[in-house]
């Protein structure tokens, strides 16, 4: 299990936030779907049980709605793509999600991406990476919501400045922090609110 990311109360040095990712061995094509997906739960009972001292916990889904957690305090999310499962809990509502480059037809980039984001991948040097950091930042935020695919993804801006600064162009940027921690080939994009309770939260970042 790594840890990708903890976020801590500046005066307390309470764990207010963890994201932890675990890289999956090879496995046969029609199992790698099950196999993240269990690996992501299983991620999820480690962080809530040695991160938060949580050892039973109930998730709740209602229809196609954002999974939570059924705690007072706590919120949780979890992303898996071929390779990888990711678990976020924090004291916070977050979104989450990875994803690792795949080639991407430039009808579907023009759909899903402002003009601004799309003339970004156009001048890099790695489109596909390039696009997976836009893709997984709006996954991140529209899970973070619950809104998921009904969002308008177009309606999204975000820039991704050359010191790992995100930018978020809504009026509710406010409300939100936006991190992106590069693994492997993988992106992890994390959302979290951002409000007068967590302001001072000491992040730290593990580069893997």
């Amino acid at each position: 299990m790594k840890i990708l990311f903890s976020g801590y109360d500046a005066e307390t040095r309470e764990l207010m936030l963890r994201v932890c990712a675990e890289v999956l061995p090879e496995a046969e094509k029609r199992q790698l779907h099950r196999a993240a997906h269990f690996a992501a739960l299983d991620l999820l009972g480690a962080v809530l049980a040695e991160d938060f001292g949580v050892y039973h916990a109930v998730i709740h889904r209602s229809g196609l709605g954002k999974p939570k957690l059924l705690h007072d305090s706590l919120y949780m999310n979890l992303s898996h793509c071929k390779g990888l499962a990711v678990a976020a809990v924090g004291r916070m509502p977050l979104g989450v999600d990875a994803e690792a480059p795949r080639r991407v037809k430039d009808s579907l980039m023009q759909k899903v991406c402002t003009p601004e984001e799309y003339a970004a991948i156009m001048e890099a040097d790695d489109k596909s990476r390039a696009f997976t950091k836009f893709w997984t930042l709006k996954e991140a935020y529209a899970k973070y919501t619950g809104e998921g695919i009904a969002l308008d993804f177009s309606a999204l801006g975000f820039s991704v400045l050359q010191d790992g600064t995100i930018r978020f162009d809504r009026p509710e940027a406010d409300h939100v922090q936006l991190v992106q921690i590069p693994l492997r080939e993988y992106t992890v994009s994390l959302c979290y609110e951002y409000n007068t309770s967590n302001m001072k939260m000491m992040q730290e970042v593990f580069l893997c």
